[in-house]
């Protein structure tokens, strides 16, 4: 009787264990569709109401659907950029991005209000 409450504790934590590694992989997860392109050596994904994401990550899976309609799914986060002046103190300031961590392709080409 004793083992088998112990073995069934063991099970039941173990399972809790897990359930709860899993639902952390997706909290704060964000997906959006648009068209791809790639500006100033920068991907940037316009949306259907004319916004602008700046992408990070996944770039070697981009390239291939520059100028497509794709859904991405992944984190805002942001990227320090440097802003410092050739002979002036060095600064840096801080620009949003949405970091990808996967994508889907949805179309060929884009819609019009993605360009």
């Amino acid at each position: 009787m004793r083992k088998t409450l112990m073995l069934t504790l063991v099970v039941v934590s173990f399972a809790v264990c897990s359930f709860a590694q899993d639902a952390g992989k997706t909290t704060g997860m964000t997906t959006i569709q648009g068209c791809l392109q790639h500006t100033k050596h920068h991907y940037v994904l316009t949306d259907s109401s004319g916004e602008e994401h700046q992408l990070s990550g996944y770039a070697n899976k981009l390239k291939a659907h520059i100028g497509h309609e794709v859904e991405v799914t992944g984190k805002e986060g942001t990227r320090s950029v440097s802003t410092t002046v050739q002979g002036a103190a060095s600064s840096t300031h801080e620009v949003p991005v949405f970091v990808v961590s996967s994508l889907k392709h949805v179309a060929d080409t884009c819609k019009a209000g993605g360009k």
